[in-house]
């Protein structure tokens, strides 16, 4: 006789209602975790950021992060909790520790931007491996001797910006020009468009084979298309669910490609050069003897020209809209330009004649202290469990250096910490004082191009300033934003021009 089990139909809404309260009862109990029981719970900061770091997020659209954790240290103090494994430290003695006592490693998350997660450049690296071997590589690019080889190929570009804007200063309202004039008569100019073009040509011109000819197009997509691809990057990596809509411009990778197929051509017709490009394309793994693929010499070339004309154009632009602001300090610092260059800028205006003058390297260190490139902080990732500034962070804690509060520091500066104050650097000890400033970073990840930064910077002041008057524009659009490097949000900065007499 055969006989029947009789079985219960499943019930499929109580399934999912037990599931529904599984995963409801797993969030919860992460929630209070983070909130009250993980040893980060201790730390002060707005509620919200113990359950997510969605305060981050909808800031970083907007490239307006490093205000607020500004406004969250003077609120919280020197540590602030800002997400559920995500600290900012902002005493010098934490910062120096996260970035050169323990030379804590980037984070995880910085793959989010780069342009294959899989693939790291010398920036985007987490592995220190990785790292040193390709800052070895590169680093013969940007030595000091290697630097000053290349200040006649800088001085080229320098000079068309010079050539350029003389032209665009001798032109009257009468005359048949597409610029305006201010009150006085003067043609009024975007020189912050000018000094980023001309930033792109040196790079062009020192590391890739040639000038991209920014200045004498005139309109170039280039500086726009570099600014596009790294908003694209920051988007891409804080919101994962709107990839397939943030697809990548392939004008600026046709663009990088000519450059290489160019160079190959040269290659093989012997025409060998050495630069920056030539060191990709000749590099080999010492054990595997093996080359860069095409997309990794291209990807660095992309980062070479982000990394290579945002930070120098905005220190530079930084420093003429300050100096503009302050004219008190601009007259300083053109009776020190003009004491050393008294027949004018064609006297022999060389690094070497500039690079130890003591109030423009006072007025440089100053816009560095005040507005360096990681402005949102320096990120980096805890390795081990440790102790900082007091407080117990486990490890793969994302810990961030926040260099913009270090610098603004009146523990440190003084009260006028906040204020343009070159003097500083002159009465003060300016050895002592670099050690609080972490523009280029610190430890092993310190800026491989800070030297060649540094020529360019002071050599484009003193161009500018021993050729040209500048008149501020008022009621200008000057909020700065961070997407990676720190820009105006205008990509506008309008001066009145005329020559120097």
């Amino acid at each position: 006789m055969i006989t029947f089990v009789e079985t219960q139909t499943l019930n499929l809404p109580k399934l999912f209602g037990w599931l529904f309260l599984a995963v409801l009862s797993k969030f919860i109990i992460k929630m209070v975790y983070n909130a009250y029981i993980s040893p980060l719970s201790e730390i002060p900061g707005p509620k919200l950021s113990s359950l997510s770091e969605f305060s981050i997020m909808i800031r970083r659209p907007e490239g307006r992060v490093f205000e607020w954790f500004y406004q969250l240290h003077l609120k919280y103090g020197n540590v602030v909790r800002v997400g559920p494994k995500f600290v900012l430290f902002s005493s010098k003695e934490a910062v120096r520790q996260i970035l050169v006592i323990n030379d804590l490693p980037k984070t995880d998350a910085i793959a989010g931007i780069r342009a294959d997660p899989d693939i790291a450049t010398l920036f985007s690296a987490t592995d220190r491996t990785f790292h040193k071997q390709r800052k070895r590589l590169l680093s013969p690019a940007f030595s000091i001797k290697y630097i000053a080889s290349l200040e006649p190929l800088m001085q080229s570009c320098i000079k068309t910006l010079i050539d350029r804007v003389k032209i665009m200063s001798s032109l009257t309202s009468k005359s048949d020009s597409p610029l305006q004039f201010n009150e006085n008569g003067l043609p009024i100019i975007n020189i912050h468009q000018l000094v980023q073009a001309t930033s792109l040509d040196i790079i062009g011109e020192t590391a890739f084979g040639g000038s991209f000819n920014l200045i004498e197009k005139g309109d170039h997509p280039l500086p726009g298309k570099v600014f596009q691809e790294l908003k694209r990057r920051v988007l891409y990596h804080t919101f994962p669910y709107m990839r397939p809509f943030l697809k990548k411009d392939s004008w600026t990778d046709e663009f990088i490609q000519n450059i290489i197929k160019e160079r190959r051509n040269l290659n093989a017709q012997g025409k060998k050069r050495e630069d920056i490009l030539q060191i990709l394309l000749d590099a080999r793994d010492e054990d595997t003897n093996e080359g860069l693929n095409e997309f990794e010499i291209q990807d660095q070339i992309m980062e070479f020209l982000i990394a290579g004309s945002d930070t120098s154009s905005f220190s530079i632009n930084m420093a003429l809209i300050t100096l503009l602001h302050h004219p008190e300090k601009l007259r300083n610092l053109m009776n020190e330009l003009t004491s050393a260059f008294p027949d004018g800028p064609h006297q022999s205006l060389n690094h070497e004649n500039i690079k130890d003058l003591t109030y423009l390297n006072a007025v440089i260190n100053e816009i560095l202290r005040l507005f360096p490139a990681p402005m949102g902080g320096i990120l980096r990732q805890t390795n081990d469990d440790m102790i900082i500034d007091g407080y117990f962070i486990p490890k793969d804690t994302i810990v961030s250096a926040s260099i913009y509060q270090v610098q603004y520091s009146k523990e440190i500066w003084g009260a006028d910490a906040d204020e343009f104050v070159p003097e500083r650097w002159i009465n003060g000890d300016p050895v002592e004082l670099k050690r609080n400033v972490f523009t280029f970073g610190a430890g092993s990840r310190l800026c491989i191009g800070n030297n060649f930064a540094m020529m360019e910077i002071r050599l484009m002041i003193a161009s500018l300033l021993l050729n040209f008057e500048f008149e501020m524009v008022k009621n200008q659009d000057l909020q700065i934003v961070q997407f990676i490097t720190p820009s105006l949000r205008s990509k506008k900065f309008d001066v009145g021009v005329k020559v120097r007499n």
